[in-house]
């Protein structure tokens, strides 16, 4: 149980965990202020994006070359570091489901952490671990603005924000998370 905890806080989970929790909580309590049904599909979208940002240095270990010369092979946990973020962030978001009130469904915390854990481990694998946060919160930050649009493109591009059956959104998402995963798998962090 000792290598498991060093590990983590290598990774520097603990930090990111309590991150996590603490932004959930604090939009989750937002959401109980009686706002409707596309208000909470906003703050939900803003708990992943925050949450998957908060766990995305840990894609990169204290010295990324000595990750790279060990005798393990790292493409088969590289993406279980994805889908442990992605599990990470959407088992709090359906925590709230706990309460009787929740932030969002269960369906569309779990197409939000999918799709924002795979767009970080894709910005890990171009811009590196310290960077990897950018693009998902950037996306999220316009789509909140601009809000859920309907009809073709507009609503994989508003997928974050859609309400939960939309077929579009959750393709976008799982395709966003497999090429992330698959992408961080294969190259790891940019140095």
């Amino acid at each position: 149980m000792r290598l498991l905890s060093l590990y983590l806080r290598s990774r520097r989970v603990p930090a990111a965990l309590a991150a996590v929790l603490v932004s959930t909580v604090a939009l989750w309590s937002i959401g109980l202020a009686g706002v409707d049904a596309k208000t909470r599909l906003v703050l939900a979208a803003l708990a992943a994006a925050i949450g998957t940002a908060a766990l995305a240095p840990g894609l990169v270990g204290a010295d990324p070359a000595l990750d790279r010369t060990a005798a393990l092979s790292w493409p088969p946990r590289r993406a279980g570091h994805v889908l442990a973020m992605a599990a990470v962030v959407a088992g709090v978001l359906a925590a709230t489901v706990l309460t009787g009130d929740p932030l969002a469904t269960a369906t569309v915390a779990l197409r939000n952490a999918a799709g924002l854990a795979g767009l970080v481990a894709l910005a890990a694998a171009a811009l590196g671990a310290g960077l990897a946060w950018l693009p998902p919160v950037a996306w999220t930050a316009v789509v909140v603005m601009v809000g859920p649009q309907a009809g073709g493109y507009r609503e994989a591009l508003t997928w974050m924000v859609q309400p939960g059956g939309t077929a579009s959104a959750t393709v976008t998402a799982l395709a966003v998370g497999a090429a992330g995963a698959l992408a961080y798998a294969w190259r790891g962090s940019r140095s």
